[in-house]
């Protein structure tokens, strides 16, 4: 459905971070139009992956690193 996001798992078969850094690159190519991808170990983020294509910068903040915006009634 357009403009819902959607979330997928998918599992990585790597040794470290740097394993599943490179892996991810394969990720991407099989899921042509996505919008981001985060890749994390357990609950621990390890990296997020943005297409440029899609409009969004190729250096995407962290989850972490985003603002938190609160949405309180007057």
């Amino acid at each position: 459905m357009p403009g819902v996001p959607a979330r997928e798992i998918q599992f990585l078969n790597a040794c470290d971070d740097a394993g599943a850094v490179s892996a991810l690159a394969s990720v991407a190519a099989q899921w042509v139009g996505f919008d981001t991808i985060c890749l994390y170990h357990g609950e621990r983020f390890i990296k997020v992956v943005s297409n440029p294509g899609q409009g969004f910068p190729q250096n995407a903040l962290p989850p972490s690193a985003r603002p938190i915006i609160l949405d309180k009634a007057a």
